[in-house]
């Protein structure tokens, strides 16, 4: 029974508001063997809480950061998310997001560091993931895999062959695991007519055997169809619907799942506990009550402003244009000029304490002699 509670996430309607339900993502702790909760919050933008909101930074988004090139950027974005993840008591950052941008309307392109590029993706994973795991917190590389599209994701299916999958959507994740990230997500999608989260080809295979992924898989929230153990899933969230010890006991009776794949399935679970650092902490820096914590700083919203400025790119300075000098008149054009777009929706939003347009920032730095409008 230990292993399997190790395996799902808590029975929201009977949890309440408690430590069992506090994050985005639980697993109850198993206090006679010393394991603590693993508790797992959105997202790949910085740390997503609704409840209580502009107590965390709006750090860049994964695509932010695409743009900048710069592999030290990267691994400084990731330390400075894993630290605010860890100052609010969360050990698995369900993050960072890895898909390649293949649909230009993909509403969630905004989370993915890979951009349109697989040799890209597969460089900047790893600093991100490294930075995020140096702070004690796992991170979750997602969505695997070939989630690139947000219409009729929880029932299309993607097709693609194996070279395909190889050259194009794997590099980013193959980088994620070179880098020893301890998680990984499964995705709604179907690859081939077969879910993400149940398909062998995808997950025991070609992540875990061929690529040599020693962390865990969990589901996406909702996206398991079946026990899926022996295909490669090792986790279910948000709760138990399929990962359970009714399901689970009848598949070890009728010969359908062993023991031995429930033993790897925790295994790998606590390894990425033990191989990140979530096991030298006491159980107080696992406490649900530091969501309550306002963990951004001067300092993190100074480096997520300097990390910002560092996806910007220009293209040409033609006539020496820039630096701006005084007595201007400038004219900022576009919605976005005075409406800051921070974050995106969803499980990659973060609402910052505070915020600075574009326009206001032109403002700034062309003087008070510049006209600005």
């Amino acid at each position: 029974e230990e292993k399997i509670a190790m395996m799902h996430g808590p029975n929201v309607c009977q949890c309440n508001y408690s430590q069992s339900c506090a994050y985005v993502g639980n697993v109850n702790a198993t206090p006679r063997l010393g394991i603590p909760p693993i508790t797992m919050n959105d997202g790949p933008q910085g740390f997503r809480d609704d409840q209580h909101p502009a107590t965390s930074t709006a750090w860049p988004s994964g695509l932010a950061m695409a743009a900048s090139w710069d592999e030290r950027a990267v691994y400084d974005w990731g330390a400075g998310m894993g630290q605010e993840f860890f100052d609010k008591g969360a050990n698995v950052q369900l993050g960072p997001g890895l898909c390649l941008a293949r649909v230009p309307v993909n509403g969630r392109n905004f989370e993915y560091i890979s951009g349109e590029d697989p040799f890209l993706g597969y460089t900047l994973a790893k600093p991100a993931v490294r930075g995020i795991q140096s702070k004690k917190v796992v991170a979750n590389a997602k969505h695997w895999v070939l989630n690139n599209q947000e219409t009729a994701r929880d029932h299309v299916s993607a097709q693609a062959d194996a070279r395909t999958r190889h050259e194009m959507y794997y590099p980013p994740f193959e980088g994620a695991v070179e880098a020893g990230v301890g998680s990984f997500m499964c995705s709604y999608n179907k690859i081939n007519g077969i879910y993400s989260c149940e398909n062998p080809e995808t997950l025991r295979h070609d992540l875990k055997t061929t690529m040599g992924f020693k962390g865990y898989v969990m589901t996406d929230w909702g996206a398991g169809h079946s026990t899926s153990i022996p295909q490669g899933l090792d986790m279910e969230q948000a709760e138990f619907t399929w990962i359970n010890e009714r399901y689970v006991k009848a598949g070890l009776a009728a010969g359908t799942l062993t023991e031995a794949e429930i033993n790897d399935s925790v295994s790998r679970i606590l390894w990425s506990m033990f191989s990140v650092g979530v096991m030298d902490e006491p159980a107080a820096t696992w406490d649900w009550g530091k969501l309550k914590n306002n963990v951004t700083t001067a300092v993190s919203s100074r480096e997520a402003r300097r990390l910002a400025a560092l996806s910007t790119v220009l293209l040409k300075n033609e006539g020496g244009l820039l630096p701006l000098k005084q007595g201007l008149r400038i004219a900022v054009v576009g919605l976005a000029g005075d409406n800051a777009v921070t974050h995106g929706g969803g499980s990659g939003g973060v609402v910052p304490s505070h915020v600075s347009s574009p326009l206001e920032g032109v403002r700034a730095a062309a003087g008070s002699g510049a006209k600005v409008e």
